[in-house]
């Protein structure tokens, strides 16, 4: 008896919370989503992913995805060469490529999406002793006709005077039209 009250317990605990998933925020977009796609409706199918996708940019916070060294600073979104390994001469640029994600976009009076960034970074030691950096070393801003979300960043770091050994860039990036902001660090090597 004791093992039947428990197993109705459960299932009435999981009918509940599938049924409050069902009707989530995203539900609209997904039942949309399938009706379009079964009609080969794909255009409007599409409409209703890019719109949960809006939904969910809106309430997430901003994150940083590929975060990589590339071999140079003319990058897009996918497109780059990645760079191997964490080690570099002295001197030489280090590139760092990444997708942010979550930002605010904000459509202007004249139908524009407005969205940007600024950054500080920090270079500390194997220890964590900060050795420099700067703060507002980028201003990123941005004005597109469409909902934008597939964006890359290319942050150019060159290092003079660094003895051969391990150190740390610590990028903060910030959201220029919210509170939102998220801190990256990738080892490097001098050789």
């Amino acid at each position: 008896m004791k093992k039947m009250i428990i197993i109705l317990g459960t299932v009435l605990i999981l009918s509940i919370s599938i049924s409050l998933l069902a009707t989530g925020p995203f539900d609209p977009f997904f039942s949309r989503f399938k009706n379009s796609f079964e009609k080969k409706d794909y255009l409007s199918a599409l409409k209703s992913l890019r719109s949960s996708l809006q939904l969910f940019w809106k309430q997430s916070p901003l994150l940083v995805d590929n975060v990589r060294f590339v071999k140079g600073e003319n990058n897009s979104y996918g497109i780059y060469t990645p760079k191997y390994g964490d080690k570099f001469t002295k001197g030489e640029p280090v590139y760092l490529y990444m997708e942010p994600v979550g930002y605010t976009i904000k459509k202007s009076p004249k139908g524009f999406y407005e969205f940007g960034f600024t950054a500080d970074f920090y270079l500390t030691d194997k220890d964590g002793k900060i050795l420099g950096g700067q703060k507002d070393f980028a201003k990123l801003n941005f004005k597109t006709w469409n909902f934008n979300t597939e964006v890359a960043l290319t942050f150019t770091y060159t290092f003079s005077g660094l003895k051969k050994g391990r150190y740390k860039i610590i990028t903060h990036l910030k959201d220029k039209n919210s509170d939102k902001k998220v801190i990256t660090e990738k080892w490097i090597n001098i050789i």
